[in-house]
């Protein structure tokens, strides 16, 4: 099984273990691959770990921990699994006021200021990704406001919202996000064609290479050349080629749709240091998460929906998963109470 859970709600995990343990029992053998760590303790026995194509080590689960199998995968000790930069809240950058976009879009309305990290929680199906679609002219708006620096921004395609600084890295890279069979080079040049031609539509090369290699720099993407395709990378370089299309252009607002699906533990951490990076620069930065620990760890503030609605509003450090849990069922619990 490899990921089988990625894209499983908590009661479908619970009901995969279940038949996981009941072919153990009837002595069926299982390899599970999976970057979701905590999940191996309800069910593993032995563990296997690779690193960069590599055999690195096998043990018995039972004679170690997640921290050092998490040294094991990266090949050192990970102090902090989610660094969080403390910055002074700035002024208001992103405003969105009852937004509605069919039926998971509901009178969304939200605020993301400089110097700090929104996460988006709730269980699968709750609107968070239809929401940042909708944002980003992806999904037509019916109707609500976006405002950036406090002025409206009409979007209606997702060249507006580019044009405007509001930008989306989606859940699903390699879908929506790159172009896998182009180089880097030509991933983050194409989206940015109006800053690199001149008024004859002719490519600068001069600012193409600038602009590829400032991003490769500034985001520690590790590739031996930007013409090397988008396919042979990481799942962690991917993403960082994603954000780096949209930084090269100066952005407002960065928002993040599942960001660390599929990638392993040290490339996590990058992703998050990058969120730190940009929330440093003054830039809004925005999350969408399955993963609570991630977002309780690295957002300033939690949004959480449920049925296409914000059903409440928490500060990470201040709330627990039991509290956003329930905000996250709360439709669900109006419904069975019926």
């Amino acid at each position: 099984m490899d990921e089988p859970t990625s894209a499983l709600t908590a009661k479908e995990i619970d009901e995969l273990f279940r038949i996981i343990h009941q072919l153990k029992a009837e002595d069926h053998g299982i390899v599970y691959i999976s970057h979701r760590l905590e999940e191996l303790q309800r069910i593993v026995d032995r563990v296997t770990i690779m690193r960069d194509g590599q055999y690195i080590t096998s043990m018995n689960f039972a004679d170690t921990d997640l921290d050092t199998i998490t040294a094991h995968m990266v090949g050192r000790e990970i102090k902090e699994k989610f660094p969080r930069a403390v910055c002074e809240k700035g002024k208001k950058i992103l405003e969105v006021r009852s937004l509605n976009a069919g039926r998971m879009v509901r009178d969304i309305s939200f605020e993301v200021y400089e110097g700090e990290v929104v996460g988006f929680a709730g269980l699968r199906g709750a609107g968070r990704t239809e929401t940042t679609r909708a944002i980003f002219g992806v999904a037509p708006k019916e109707s609500g406001a976006i405002l950036l620096d406090g002025r409206e921004v009409h979007i209606h395609r997702p060249e507006d919202a580019i044009r405007a600084g509001i930008v989306l890295a989606p859940e699903d890279r390699k879908k929506d996000g790159l172009c896998t069979k182009l180089s880097i080079r030509h991933n983050i040049a194409l989206p940015n064609l109006d800053l690199l031609c001149n008024k004859l539509g002719v490519v600068s090369k001069a600012k193409e290479d600038a602009m590829c290699g400032k991003a490769v720099d500034d985001l520690k993407i590790k590739t031996p050349s930007v013409e090397v395709d988008a396919a042979n990378l990481s799942g962690g370089n991917q993403q960082k080629v994603v954000v780096g299309k949209w930084i090269a252009r100066n952005s407002r607002v960065v928002i993040f749709d599942e960001p660390t699906r599929g990638i392993d533990v040290a490339a996590k951490v990058k992703i998050y240091n990058l969120m730190n990076q940009l929330k440093r620069q003054g830039i809004a930065v925005a999350f969408v998460s399955s993963e609570l620990p991630e977002v309780m760890g690295i957002a300033d503030r939690i949004i959480v929906m449920c049925d296409g609605r914000i059903t409440g509003e928490v500060m990470a450090r201040e709330t627990t998963q039991n509290e956003i849990l329930t905000l996250a069922t709360r439709f669900e619990q109006n419904v069975a109470s019926a």
